[in-house]
């Protein structure tokens, strides 16, 4: 007897192996595939079905084994996260407070430090905001390096900080700090972040270091020349396009490695004659300029990975101890001959250059020779030291060390 279920025909089982063998050849014949073999069981074999009344799966020895009970799933709340003041603590009235990597995730308790704390450093934590800092009015140095925070706020009354590190979070603006007196400020630390413009800065008169690099500035504006007391600017791994920065008089050290630099402008060598180290790698920037003769203060400049085909002579710059022009596109190893006019070169880096024939031993042998020649003082090539002496100073205390020896 059939039956139907929602209008479809359900084919009653078969009553035993002989029925089911017969239907099985019927479909096989309609088909057109080879009829299957279903052996009859015997009566003592028949399958025992559990008390429960469900047919047994069939999915193989793992299901026959015995079920372990599990408890009960604990909820999952995420990572776990470390109190200031509770799970990490400081004494009371300590003037510095130290903690890495130890999961703090807010800025708190820091009361019982109260106005003797001066030095506040939380590296690499999980903090996303600035804030319970109201007690600690003569905090000197705020280090948020490696954290979350997004915003800079909450700061504006720490008056006499010398220095402030927020280098790798994920700040957007600097706007906040043209609200912030700073009159002390020294060293602020904002690389790493996702900084598009240099914004409320400028007052900071007393800055000598400013590090804004690995983020998405794009130009840097002319009011930067307020800051008349700044050494060293770091703008490296930006999307700067133009050189043209304003006088910065007291400016030792720049950065603008790895830029969208494609053309020497003439009024940055005027603007920053007194630069001493300078980093202009991983650009585009053609052959060096004349106006590079005015750097007479330069003791090292980075010039690699650019589009440099030549070596212009520099007797001018007589500090010049190292230069670096490695990856660029120089061919004609008779351009090597320049660097004799350079009298106080130490280092030079010139390798993977097409001159350099790398992987070739004759041609690198040449290079190299070639350097020597021009430069016979020179202490290093690329980055193997040569005319030099390794002077080893012991007390022989090394031959008591036991090791594996030889028999």
């Amino acid at each position: 007897m059939e039956t139907k279920v929602e209008g479809e025909t359900q084919t009653p089982t078969p009553a035993n192996a002989s029925e089911a063998s017969r239907r099985a050849g019927e479909l096989a014949l309609a088909t057109g595939v080879e009829e299957p073999v279903i052996e009859e069981q015997e009566d003592d074999e028949a399958i025992e079905v559990p008390q429960d009344g469900r047919a047994p799966s069939g999915d193989g020895p793992a299901e026959r084994r015995p079920r372990v009970e599990l408890p009960p799933p604990v909820e999952d709340d995420g990572p776990t996260y470390y109190r200031m003041g509770i799970d990490h603590t400081y004494e009371e009235g300590d003037e510095e407070i130290h903690f890495q990597c130890t999961r703090i995730r807010k800025l708190e308790n820091l009361e019982a430090a109260g106005a003797k704390l001066k030095t506040l450093c939380l590296i690499a934590n999980c903090i996303e905001k600035i804030e319970n800092l109201e007690s600690n009015v003569n905090l000197e140095h705020l280090e948020l390096y490696q954290n979350l925070v997004k915003k800079i706020d909450n700061i504006k009354h720490l008056t006499k900080l010398t220095t402030l590190d927020l280098s790798f979070n994920k700040i957007r603006t600097t706007t906040y700090l043209g609200s912030c007196l700073f009159p002390d400020l020294s060293m602020l630390y904002l690389s790493s972040n996702k900084v598009e413009e240099m914004q409320g800065l400028f007052h900071l008169t007393n800055l000598k270091m400013l590090e804004l690099g690995s983020n998405r500035i794009r130009v840097v504006p002319p009011e930067t020349e307020n800051l008349v007391n700044l050494e060293q600017l770091w703008l490296g791994k930006n999307k700067i396009s133009s050189m043209a920065l304003p006088p910065l008089p007291k400016l030792r050290h720049l950065s603008l490695q790895n830029n969208r630099l494609e053309v020497w402008d003439p009024i940055f060598f005027s603007n920053v004659s007194g630069i001493t180290h300078l980093y202009l790698g991983f650009n585009n920037l053609p052959d060096l300029p004349e106006d590079f003769v005015k750097l007479l203060d330069l003791q090292e400049i980075d010039l690699a990975k650019n589009a440099i085909k030549s070596i212009r002579p520099l007797p001018e710059l007589k500090c010049l101890e190292e230069l670096w022009m490695n990856d660029n596109q120089i061919n004609d190893l008779s351009e090597i001959r320049n660097l004799s006019t350079m009298s106080g070169l130490k280092t030079i880096y010139l390798e993977r250059n097409p001159m350099h024939g790398l992987g070739d031993e004759a041609s690198e042998a040449k290079y190299r020779e070639a350097i020597l020649q021009a430069c016979p003082e020179i202490v290093q090539i690329d980055a193997v030291r040569v005319n030099a002496n390794v002077i080893v100073i012991t007390d022989g205390s090394e031959k008591l060390v036991q090791g594996i020896r030889k028999r």
